[in-house]
């Protein structure tokens, strides 16, 4: 009888004590969430040329890039881009590199690989980012420089932009007001060359 009347006196105290009157309304926990991911901007990598073990980098459909451990499952890192939904998202990482390269809209933006810093951005003006690609061709430099990014650009005018890898920084920029430029146009060009 003793024993059902303390766990009767037990369920009645739990509850009564549960919630405080300043704890209402707050959040105390948290899950990291990256959404569902974009399955052509979802590719492993070291996220250093010296790391013997690679993370998963991905890109959601609504634009939360992040880095995942494959061993477990746990998110590393992860940034949200703040643009509209329906536009194009774009996630790149060039061979040996510790960075890589987003493009949503009309902002590129490159993250360290490891920790998901800031490393640089760029935005281009009235334009929205079609395609990007990392160019993986050696032009005398060394292996451990940061590789240039190439976004295919369309708006009113179409064109083609280099940015510097290390920077951010316009190269060079070829526009053409002549005749529109399919999104895949750039990936071909590269392959020729």
């Amino acid at each position: 009888m003793r024993f059902h009347a303390a766990l009767a006196l037990a369920a009645c105290l739990a509850p009564a004590a549960a919630v405080f009157e300043d704890d209402a309304y707050h959040i105390d926990f948290h899950y990291a969430l990256l959404g569902l991911p974009k399955h052509d901007a979802t590719f492993f990598q070291k996220p250093y040329a010296g790391s013997k073990a690679s993370l998963l980098y991905a890109i959601s459909q609504n634009h939360t890039i992040g880095a995942i451990n494959p061993k477990d499952g746990a998110l590393v890192w992860r940034q949200h881009f703040a643009t509209q939904p329906q536009a194009p998202g774009h996630l790149r990482a060039g061979h040996e590199q510790d960075t890589v390269v987003t493009a949503v809209g009309g902002r590129i933006t490159a993250w360290s690989a490891a920790d998901g810093r800031l490393v640089w951005e760029s935005s281009v003006d009235g334009a929205v980012v079609e395609d990007l690609e990392i160019l993986e061709q050696e032009d005398g430099s060394t292996i451990n420089e940061a590789k240039d990014a190439i976004v295919l650009l369309s708006a009113r005018t179409h064109g083609v932009k280099r940015l510097h890898g290390k920077t951010g920084l316009t190269k060079w920029t070829f526009e053409d007001t002549r005749f529109a430029l399919p999104p895949q146009s750039l990936s071909l060009a590269l392959t020729l060359r």
